[in-house]
């Protein structure tokens, strides 16, 4: 099981989106909707077991259920759902570090879900993300091209964040400053909290490359004043490094030691100890950059 920090229900949310999709619609009136057969309840349970163990943080129990999913929705041989589960487990692989399971799963639901299909833009999400995290930027580049350019709805904002952070990881300063930009007014647009603050940090990002310490550090607060409203530990642990960083490239040692042990004590305290390792280096770094405290 896994014993990390326990999933934002809002990135349970981001998960659901693609179990609603599959899920049957009643209206208001009419005639009474035929009963759901057992098959599907039974695949739908899983599912909803599988966002909650995430949820909560336990991936090793959403890859299960999320399995039993799967196996239930190709025994009815229901594409869409079986589409579902296999995003869902592309996705909490991926976020094990398992990268070639989560790769093979989500090859598998793009075989499902082809251009035009409604969780075609999630699937070509999730394919980038893990080009991403394999370090694949051609790849990556490929596939969020193909989620920005299928997705029109309020989840736009986030594909366009990833692509913004290919161009940003491949040198292309001006595409990527101009592509957090439209992300970040598409998602206050929808109300997307969570991906407007990654819009502002990736903006900060931008502006601290060209040498802007001073504007990446208004932009690093914004999206801290955001993350803090959301409790999303790890984003603020991040937020925090950051302005870590910003503060010591334009000398303020002080104020960069503060916001790293910020940084430390957050990530130690959410159980993310590569975050704390991470926020803990700098500070040693800089402390012996400094040299020992000056005696009166």
């Amino acid at each position: 099981m896994n014993r990390g920090r326990p999933r934002s229900l809002r990135a349970a949310a981001a998960l659901l989106l693609c179990s609603i999709a599959c899920l049957p619609l009643f209206g208001c009136s009419g005639p009474a909707p035929l009963p759901v057969p057992p098959a599907k309840e039974s695949a739908g349970a899983w599912n909803r077991r599988g966002l909650a163990a995430e949820a909560r943080g336990d991936r090793d129990g959403a890859i299960t259920a999320f399995v039993e999913a799967l196996k239930v929705n190709r025994s009815i041989e229901d594409t869409d759902g079986a589409a579902v589960a296999l995003i869902n487990l592309a996705r909490v692989h991926r976020l094990k570090g398992e990268l070639p399971p989560a790769k093979e799963r989500i090859d598998d639901a793009l075989r499902l879900v082809p251009p035009g299909n409604p969780l075609f833009p999630e699937a070509a999400f999730e394919r980038a993300k893990i080009g991403l995290a394999a370090g694949d930027l051609a790849a990556a580049r490929e596939w969020a091209e193909k989620a920005v350019r299928a997705d029109t709805g309020p989840s736009r904002g986030r594909m366009l964040n990833l692509l913004a952070r290919v161009d940003f990881l491949e040198g292309r300063m001006n595409e990527a400053r101009s592509g957090a930009g439209t992300a970040l007014e598409a998602n206050r647009g929808s109300g997307a909290r969570g991906e407007e603050a990654n819009s502002l940090r990736l903006l900060g990002d931008v502006a601290a490359a060209g040498g802007d310490r001073k504007g990446a550090e208004a932009l690093y607060l914004e999206a801290l004043a955001i993350d803090k409203e959301l409790a999303e530990s790890r984003k603020i642990a991040a937020d925090l490094r950051a302005l870590g960083a910003a503060a010591a490239a334009r000398g303020e040692t002080e104020r960069a030691l503060v916001f790293y042990g910020r940084a430390a004590e957050v990530s130690r305290n959410g159980d993310d100890p590569k975050g704390a390792e991470a926020a803990s280096r700098e500070v040693h770094r800089l402390q012996e950059k400094a040299g020992p405290p000056k005696r009166d």
